[in-house]
């Protein structure tokens, strides 16, 4: 019996899409599905197309990764420039960032970011996303942070630009401090930690606002940047020890800044206590002007000029072993990423 044309045209069509060697992506505009806002690597939803997502009305201010998830493919090449086989970010990026007074209040390195592709499908099937990435973790205390994206620079590997607003704003979390607290002893050198909500500022920007007493009386002190925390500031005793089984309390005052200038609402309170320790005096702190003529880990060395006491000062008693920079005034060096993408394709 003779085979019909019709079926013999279905198998051939057949034979044609088994040799295929792999399907080809589909066509059509790269569609906006959400941002997620990262705060070491835990993400927050601030913004989603579908109206039903749950969407967190603040993002946490210490932002140090925003993905900008997409339904399909990008035209990496758009996105990223490739160095020496690796990822590297554009001088004119596809998305931007800016705020209200960026032009006139701004930290100390200025605020930058670049912007890198990842086509791995991190946010579900067939999903890549062209992330922003702070050189420095940390955007503005409560202010409303806008991203402008542009759509010839966000494709699909055909050119066709993306389906979505072209601007998105999203307000960010005021500024929070978080000071010592509890009744466990620590060594007459501690190094009190000030805890940020956002990227910190310079020392000599908050040590008008940060006051340390013990019993009434007030203590000298100075102020360090961790230099691997950028959220992080230490308060240090200058020039001789905290005093020796007391409780020493620290006051930040309202108005004290973030790492752009936004002021703390209200004043915070903390303290931490000192142990005893046999071979010390029962005064081992200093009070303004009487510090004494050795530094507490000093092993006898004289102080030298104003401003470099205290330097030396280790970490420990409670807190974790990073080093802080032991030039007071180094404040920005601190949590410095270095702009790569580990781990990310960019196809």
């Amino acid at each position: 019996m003779p085979v019909s044309r019709r079926l013999l045209g279905v198998a051939a069509l057949s034979a044609a899409l088994g040799c295929s060697k792999q399907p080809q992506a589909p066509h059509g505009s790269p569609v906006l599905l959400q941002v997620a806002w990262e705060v070491d690597g835990a993400p927050t939803i601030v913004w989603s197309r579908d109206p039903d997502a749950s969407v967190a009305p603040l993002a946490p201010a210490a932002g140090s990764k925003i993905d900008f998830v997409f339904d399909r493919r990008l035209d990496g090449a758009r996105v990223e420039d490739t160095v020496d086989g690796g990822p590297a970010p554009k001088a004119n990026p596809p998305i931007t960032v800016g705020w209200p007074d960026m032009a006139t209040v701004m930290a100390d390195p200025p605020f930058a970011a670049s912007v890198f592709y990842d086509s791995l499908p991190n946010w579900g099937p067939g999903t890549t996303s062209a992330f922003v990435q702070p050189i420095i973790a940390g955007f503005p205390s409560a202010t409303p942070v806008t991203f402008t994206l542009d759509p010839n620079g966000l494709t699909s590997i055909y050119g066709e630009p993306m389906d979505g607003p072209t601007t998105i704003t999203v307000m960010t979390t005021p500024l929070t401090l978080t000071l010592p607290s509890g009744t466990a002893t620590v060594p007459t050198d501690y190094p009190a930690p000030i805890a940020f909500s956002t990227r910190a500022p310079a020392r000599a920007a908050l040590m008008s606002f940060i006051h340390v007493s013990a019993g009434g009386r007030a203590l000298s002190f100075d102020l360090a940047n961790d230099a691997r925390d950028a959220r992080r500031v230490f308060i240090k005793p200058l020039g001789c020890l905290w005093p020796v089984d007391a409780r020493v309390d620290i006051t930040a005052d309202a108005g004290l800044p973030d790492g752009f200038g936004r002021a703390l609402a209200t004043a915070t309170t903390g303290s931490f206590m000192t142990a005893r320790v046999a071979s010390q005096p029962d005064d081992a702190g200093c009070g303004p002007g009487d510090a004494g003529p050795m530094d507490a880990s000093d092993a006898g060395a004289a102080d030298g000029p104003p401003g470099e006491a205290g330097g030396d000062v280790p970490i420990d008693g409670g807190t974790d072993d990073a080093p802080i920079d032991s030039a007071a005034g180094d404040a920005n060096d601190a949590g410095v990423d270095d702009g790569s993408a580990d781990g990310q394709s960019t196809n």
